[in-house]
This record gives structure tokens, sequence and C-alpha cells, in this order.
């Protein structure tokens, strides 16, 4: 959970104050590499991601767990699936590697000598 240990000492680092509150970590977001929290529901997670999705606001977006064990869990049983009916998520991979998820050719063994 490093990540979101590093997310309050930005918040702390930026804001001067030992205990944040919970305003100071969202008036933070935006500056630096914090995003903006959102809390919710699958349904409301869904609709936040496919807005700045579709509009385009971003093209991806960083999860990061609340919870352990469950949290990731939780958003792949709930979350998941509900982009997927929307469209917004793959339901299936175009391939067995990650190479092949991407389109990419099978590189020539020492083409990278030439």
């Amino acid at each position: 959970m490093t990540g979101i240990q590093g997310n309050r000492n930005q918040v702390i680092e930026v804001t001067g104050k030992d205990t944040p509150t919970l305003r100071d970590f969202v008036n933070v977001s935006g500056r630096g590499r914090l995003a903006h929290p959102v809390v919710g529901g699958p349904t409301e997670l869904a609709d936040y991601f496919e807005e700045w999705f579709t509009t385009p606001a971003c093209d991806g977006f960083v999860i990061a767990g609340t919870h352990m064990p469950g949290a990731f869990q939780d958003f792949v049983d709930l979350v998941v699936p509900e982009l997927q009916r929307r469209g917004l998520f793959r339901t299936q991979y175009s391939g067995n590697t990650l190479r092949d998820h991407l389109g990419l050719t099978q590189p020539i063994p020492g083409a990278w000598r030439r």
C-alpha cells in the first residue's frame, strides 16, 4: 500500500498539515500525481469512468485498493461487469500473449543486430 502512503505524504507536504482532512485530499487532487478520489457503488463508479473516458478527459485509470484483502476482487466482480455492459471494458483478449493483444508481430531472432 505504499502508493496510498505516497499520496498521503504528498498531501502532507503540499498542505503543511501533519493530519490532513478529507477536504485537503480533495483540494490537492489534480496537482502533481494525485487523482480525484471517487467513492460510490459499482454504478456510480462506472458512471464516473464512462464520463471521463468518453469526453475524452483521460485514456485510463489507476485503481487503488482501499482495504485488503478484497478491494480489487470487489472491483473486478462489481465494477468491471458494469463497464463491460456499457462497452467500455473488453470481454475477452485477442490472443494468449500481450504481444497478441497489442497486435504486435513476432520479432525475427537476431533482427536487433541489423
